[in-house]
């Protein structure tokens, strides 16, 4: 796509800034022209504030039924999901109490009953020798 250099950016505000002027003059030197077009702008403008609050409130109406959507929607997921994690806490505590904790005991013994054993050994070794 080719690009407009500066100066065709300035030119073409130049020209819109003469029609703004000139049109000024013109409704200046005509007023009942002017009277005429500023009650059709008017007419326009309240025509348009009365579709934009229309706009605005069917807006508004379609944020609120997405609102009760997404409540219908979103309570089962976080009902299921806080379902899930109770099971996931009820999981942990069972196998923390019935697996961690004994696996960890176990370990424990074994691992002084080791140490008693090399310390046994040390000590029968240095007495043959």
């Amino acid at each position: 796509m080719r690009r407009w250099p500066p100066i065709g950016w300035i030119l073409l505000g130049l020209v819109a800034l003469a029609l703004v002027v000139a049109f000024l003059v013109f409704l200046y030197m005509h007023p009942a022209t002017a009277a005429v077009l500023r009650d059709i702008l008017i007419i326009a403008l309240t025509l348009q504030l009365i579709l934009l609050t229309a706009v605005a409130l069917f807006l508004v109406y379609r944020l609120i039924r997405l609102v009760d959507w997404l409540q219908q929607e979103v309570q089962p997921i976080l009902q299921r999901a806080r379902e899930t994690v109770d099971t996931v806490y009820g999981t942990s505590a069972f196998l923390g109490r019935r697996l961690t904790r004994p696996t960890i005991e176990a370990a424990s013994v074994a691992a002084g009953v080791a140490q008693a054993l090399r310390t046994l050994i040390r000590l029968l070794r240095g007495r043959a020798l």
